[in-house]
């Protein structure tokens, strides 16, 4: 979103740096019969054009590069909640949802830990052979996706608007074994 709004400001600010008096037709002369811009109208949206193309490259750029390194940042965090012992418990299942074992948690915790973490998009999240939560002991809780459209083990945030793939074939064999038809 930020790289749109960049993209806009940039165009804007082209607009009116280059030309000040079509900006100004545009924004203000098309409603006053017969008027022209003051020489410090026309500065003032030249100048203001400049400030917009700075603001608007600086938009782009930072949208660039910080969407590799927030998903990054996101699955390393993730990581290091379960290292810390922050995981309350997992539940499996949507209607009677079953609560897997200390020691099943451990296991998959371990494979989770271990596993790479692939971003996904939203739009290419749709059905499942079984879902789950994560819940930890702050309260934070993610959905669990069995089987999914990546036809792997997903996980989504809600609040963070986070989905990814957990890239581990013993995790997907764990899961086959254990609750596919929960």
């Amino acid at each position: 979103m930020t790289g749109v709004v960049g993209v806009l400001m940039l165009i804007i600010g082209l607009i009116m740096a280059i030309s000040p008096y079509s900006f100004w037709y545009f924004r203000l002369g098309w409603k006053l019969k017969d008027a022209k811009p003051s020489d410090l109208a026309l500065r003032a949206e030249r100048f203001l054009g400049v400030i917009f193309v700075i603001v608007g490259s600086i938009l782009i750029v930072s949208s660039c590069s910080s969407s590799h390194g927030k998903d990054h940042d996101w699955a390393d965090h993730f990581k290091e909640r379960l290292s810390a012992g922050q995981l309350q418990e997992i539940n499996i299942g949507l209607f009677n949802p079953v609560t897997l074992t200390d020691e099943e948690t451990k296991t998959v915790t371990g494979m989770m830990q271990h596993a790479e973490l692939r971003p996904m998009d939203f739009e290419e999240s749709s059905g499942a052979s079984n879902i789950g939560e994560i819940i930890f002991k702050d309260g934070t809780r993610l959905e669990l996706i069995i089987f999914g459209s990546s036809g792997g083990i997903e996980l989504q945030s809600d609040s963070t608007d986070a989905h990814y793939e957990i890239v581990s074939d013993k995790l997907e064999n764990w899961f086959r074994s254990n609750y596919t038809n929960q």
